[in-house]
């Protein structure tokens, strides 16, 4: 997966939350696009998120991935106020 790849789903308008598959069998859920950094041949995505007592977006902890180990998008169906961030 190049780098382009992932820029033109985070693009997409409107956003659908969708998950990333990768290739140790695990996935992660995108939910906000401006919330993934993309670089060159990686990405820093949140992986534990909540909504603080004032109703900001906290990130807790964030996973960097090499691109190449993406293996495709699947689309996300969320619900408002859906905390689901990381699945395995």
């Amino acid at each position: 997966m190049s780098n382009h790849d992932l820029l033109r789903k985070l693009a997409d308008v409107p956003f659908k939350p969708f998950r990333l598959k990768l290739t140790n069998s695990t996935s992660i859920d995108v939910t906000e696009p401006g919330s993934v950094i993309v670089g060159d041949t990686s990405a820093v995505l949140p992986v534990d998120a909540f909504v603080d007592e004032q109703g900001f977006r906290i990130i807790r902890n964030w996973k960097t991935i090499a691109l190449s180990h993406i293996v495709e998008f699947s689309d996300l169906d969320t619900k408002p106020g859906d905390s689901k961030r990381r699945k395995n």
